[in-house]
């Protein structure tokens, strides 16, 4: 039997600052060598997130509305299906993003 380990969860400010952060991420990764197709993916990828997040939050789709409904909402409000989904969100972001800088290297 395999035991893996869980990814490190975090906490929810930790959350609001990470969505905050991915406009200019993802401008930072958009550079003058990469492909405009690649970065219109990346756009989309990053929608994509920030509308699952914003679907489990009941709130707008843009990583600000995000944030700050992460922020509003107390700690004894967050059910740990809810806290995954947020987490699961704002790592597909990170990861487009990821998938973005190494295609301009």
């Amino acid at each position: 039997m395999q035991h893996w380990a869980p990814m490190s969860a975090s906490a929810p400010s930790d959350l609001a600052v990470a969505f905050r952060s991915l406009p200019r991420r993802l401008k930072e990764a958009a550079s003058d060598d990469v492909s405009a197709a690649a970065i219109a993916a990346a756009e989309a990828g990053v929608n994509a997130a920030l509308a699952a997040a914003a679907a489990t939050l009941g709130c707008g789709a843009s990583a600000e509305s995000v944030a700050a409904a992460i922020q509003a909402r107390k700690a004894r409000e967050w059910s740990n299906t809810d806290l995954a989904a947020v987490q699961r969100s704002a790592n597909e972001a990170a990861a487009v993003i990821r998938g973005l800088q190494t295609a301009s290297r």
